[in-house]
This record gives C-alpha cells, structure tokens and sequence, in this order.
C-alpha cells in the first residue's frame, strides 16, 4: 500500500473515531509509527487538510455506495431504505451530528461550507430522492422529503453506534423493525 493512503487511512480512521479536535498529528504520526514531521509531506495544510481529503473521500464513497444500493433495490420504498441501511451499517459509524456539531466549527467556515454541501449531496440527496416519490400524493409533503433523509441517517448511525451486546440480533434486523415500524406505523396488524 501506498505511503499516501496508509496516511490517509489512518487519518480517517482516528478522525471518525475521536472527531476532529480530539486527534493531533501525533496521534496519527503515531499510528502509523512515523515521525510527525513526515505528515507534512503527504499534507502540507497540516491536520485540517488531512481532515477536509479524508472526510471528503469518506462522503464521496457514502454518496457512491448509497446511490447503488438505492438503485439497485428496485423502486419499493422499503426495499430502497432497507438497502441503504445495510450499505451503512456495512461502513464505520460516521457520526454525522458530531462532524456538524463539534468538527465543521473547528475548521476554516470556506472548508466546513465545501463539506456542508458534499455531505448533503453524499448522505442526505441520495435518500431524499428515495422518500420524494412516497410523498408526492399530497400537497406540500414532498418538501419533508430532506427532514425524512435527515432523521433516517440519524437512525441508522444510532443503530450502528450500539455495542454489539445491546441487541441479541444482528443490527440488521433491528434497522429493519424500525424501518418496518416507520413505514407501517405501530397500528396493530389485522
């Protein structure tokens, strides 16, 4: 492997498990058992321009591997959220609410907007254009179609933020039950 994407493996890696202020050059020096000043050479902007490429190719293959799944399970809304929820589930927890919260404030507002908008089109588009077409019988509602996106990819980052030990099935299913329980409502069944 690359010197390059050893550095930038192990950026992604520690940026996505601590957040962007908790991480030093150290520690990602350190990860890969080189010296510090050796980062420079892979990223001269230093640690926000190792965190604006990581999370920009981190969003990049979010937007990719969603819109597959997405296309790829048909036209059915359940099916559709229930791929895309396999396709995450399949990658780290990314905790997109500490990245707005904590880590888009702790860079350059240039970088942080530019990334706004790539996680936009990268996590939220792909799943707001899956819900668009539920919504699309009554007027108005087309425009929840953004909040729907927003508060499925809070779900399913919750799903895949639990210890293992939480749940005696798989995470799978349990995206699934919610899914299910989302579309289908808590109504008895006949």
């Amino acid at each position: 492997m690359a010197a390059r994407e050893r550095v930038l493996q192990a950026a992604e890696r520690l940026f996505t498990e601590r957040g962007y202020a908790a991480v030093t050059l150290r520690d990602i020096a350190e990860a890969l058992g080189i010296r510090q000043a050796s980062l420079y050479y892979h990223a001269p902007g230093g640690k926000e321009e190792l965190f604006v490429q990581v999370t920009e190719r981190g969003l990049e293959r979010h937007r990719a591997g969603l819109e597959t799944a997405i296309s790829q399970a048909g036209d059915d809304l359940r099916e559709q959220l229930r791929a895309a929820a396999r396709w995450l589930l399949s990658q780290p927890a990314m905790n997109f609410a500490r990245m707005l919260r904590s880590d888009m404030p702790a860079i350059r507002e240039s970088e942080a907007n530019r990334l706004r908008l790539i996680a936009y089109q990268s996590l939220i588009a792909p799943l707001e254009a899956a819900f668009r077409p539920a919504l699309l019988d009554e007027p108005g509602r087309s425009s929840k179609a953004g909040s729907l996106a927003g508060a499925f990819l809070s779900i399913i980052e919750g799903v895949n933020n639990l210890p293992e030990s939480y749940s005696r099935e798989p995470k799978e299913a349990l995206a699934d039950f919610l899914i299910d329980t989302w579309i289908d409502g808590l109504r008895p069944r006949p």
